[in-house]
């Protein structure tokens, strides 16, 4: 088998492999959060429902609170928790008494993340006699104040039609603010913006950079959506080995679909007979972990890679070499009895006329 027919074979069959699985299956969740939000008044809450439950907390944090509770009334920034307390208050919803009421303190000194964290409590009702309406101001004040996770919640309320009808030109400008705030969810966002040309110009290069800063923050469908713009040389060069490593992450996070695009880049890429082994591990393991529809297409497709390489491996087909004939050569005979002379004209067999 001719190695450049044998490199057309397995392009086509990564090619295939990873457009049979395209929109969905083992894939991960496209709607899942990323983004974790860890400040100041969501600990002090924390510390103030564990007060109020008679809770042990440790001196280090009573200190920590002291200080939150000092910083407010003297209008100043709050302290930053310890990590490990900012880390058990992650994602909270402040609910106490407390906690609100601090709140609202520092919303004196235009603090964003006090005013979106307020937003929160009332979006999601936690604050008796407090309007939606009067939620989504807090929000927008937060955003206006600059708080990322503010812009992003906001626009997201655009981009379904909260106010009104779907706005995507109001939504891309403040998802776009969140992105470079370095907010994960955003830059997914925003790169879909770009990609499919939603409230602004299609841009395939801004949409590559976003996604590509998505991924190094974690983003799981941001690596598959950057894996198929440089498989396909979309918005970057096409390039197997990136892509390659891209799959490869994920694959390395216990993803299964990212078994079956590490296998579909190694098969499209130019040294694809060398890398025969780490090929059909990959689809061993999508076979092993993946879900039905990976199991039956990949199932579909390993035997074709097999024969592929096995084929290329054979002894090549022997054709022998064309050899140059010698010209025509007459031979004559005399009859010794008649002396009838008769001649016959053929190839000259004996010799080599070739060398």
């Amino acid at each position: 088998m001719k190695l450049v027919t044998f490199f057309a074979a397995c392009a086509l069959l990564g090619a295939g492999m990873a457009a049979a699985l395209a929109p969905g299956s083992a894939m991960p969740d496209i709607s899942r959060q990323y983004y974790e939000r860890q400040n100041c008044h969501q600990a002090y809450d924390l510390l103030a429902e564990a007060l109020k439950a008679g809770d042990t907390v440790s001196a280090a944090d009573r200190a920590w609170g002291k200080s939150y509770e000092d910083a407010g009334d003297a209008g100043k920034p709050c302290p930053q928790p310890s990590d490990t307390l900012a880390k058990r208050a992650t994602n909270r919803v402040v609910v106490t008494d407390d906690g609100l009421r601090r709140l609202a303190q520092y919303h004196k000194q235009d603090d964003a993340a006090a005013y979106f964290e307020a937003a929160v409590s009332v979006l999601q009702g936690k604050v008796p006699g407090v309007t939606p309406n009067e939620g989504y101001g807090l929000l927008k004040k937060a955003s206006d104040l600059g708080d990322p996770n503010a812009q992003y919640q906001l626009a997201s309320l655009y981009i379904v039609g909260t106010f009104g009808k779907k706005d995507l030109v109001t939504a891309l400008p403040l998802m776009e603010s969140a992105a470079k705030a370095g907010h994960v969810d955003a830059l997914f966002q925003t790169a879909n913006f770009y990609k499919e040309g939603m409230g602004t110009r299609a841009d395939a290069r801004k949409a590559f950079d976003y996604y590509g800063q998505a991924a190094e923050r974690g983003h799981l469908y941001a690596v598959i959506m950057a894996y198929y713009m440089a498989q396909d040389g979309e918005g970057t060069k096409k390039d197997f080995n990136v892509a390659y490593r891209l799959a490869r992450n994920l694959a390395d996070r216990g993803e299964a679909y990212g078994a079956v695009l590490s296998a579909a880049a190694l098969l499209q890429q130019k040294d694809a007979v060398t890398h025969e082994d780490e090929i059909l591990y990959w689809m061993g393991l999508a076979l092993k972990n993946g879900d039905d529809k990976v199991r039956t297409e990949v199932g579909k497709i390993r035997p074709k890679v097999i024969a592929a390489f096995q084929r290329a491996k054979a002894p090549p087909e022997y054709h022998p070499r064309v050899r140059k004939l010698c010209p025509l050569k007459t031979v004559c005979l005399v009859n010794h009895y008649s002396g009838l002379q008769s001649c016959t004209t053929n190839v000259d067999y004996w010799h080599d006329c070739d060398g």
